[in-house]
């Protein structure tokens, strides 16, 4: 008959009546089947689950529920508004340090635009400078322009305010040559208006 249902150690009885010892069909006699045991299985399939959970964390990425919490993206930096030219960039928080270089720079903007006139070209590419240098102008109002950056435009625009334009132009190929990561946006445009300041006498 069924002997009974084991689950840990001992044996419980199941209290059903006993089936014959066999089954005679024939002639030929059929045991009945052998007790069952969940006991014994119990640890074989702890083990089958406990070997694949790494195997599916590995599968999966390694997801972690219960440790640290997922990293947040870092914020996003601000960028300039599109239509930004001279005559619109906000300075007013620009620190008292660093208003001789907006001023500075407004009054060479300034004087190329005036020398520009109608002509389709110069105007063009003083267009194309008005962006570019309030791009600078922008960022040193936001405070995200580096102090070594900012020491050398003062530099330039102290000799833009006493008329020497080559010492201005000499400061502008340092800063071309050492802060070109930072200043590519806008160095074209400072050269092309020194230039043309230079043509103005």
């Amino acid at each position: 008959g069924v002997g009974g249902f084991s689950f840990g150690g001992g044996t419980t009885a199941v209290a059903t009546p006993t089936a014959p010892a066999a089954l005679s069909f024939g002639g030929a006699l059929t045991s009945t089947p052998p007790a069952l045991s969940f006991g014994a299985a119990a640890p074989a399939a702890a083990n089958a689950v406990s070997t694949l959970a790494p195997a599916a964390a590995a599968a999966s990425g390694g997801f972690s529920f219960g440790g640290a919490p997922a990293a947040t993206a870092a914020p996003t930096a601000p960028k300039p508004p599109a239509n930004l030219s001279m005559n619109n960039v906000d300075t007013g928080l620009v620190v008292a340090e660093h208003a001789p270089v907006v001023r500075s720079l407004t009054a060479l903007f300034k004087a190329c635009e005036a020398a520009a006139g109608a002509n389709p070209a110069r105007r063009k590419e003083v267009d194309d400078s008005s962006k570019r240098l309030a791009g600078l102008l922008w960022k040193l109002n936001q405070a995200d322009v580096s102090a070594s950056v900012c020491g050398k435009l003062l530099q330039l625009c102290a000799a833009l305010d006493g008329g020497d334009v080559a010492a201005a132009t000499q400061v502008q190929v340092v800063l071309t040559t050492s802060d070109w990561d930072e200043g590519s946006s806008w160095l074209t445009a400072l050269k092309r208006l020194l230039k043309m300041r230079q043509a103005l006498g």
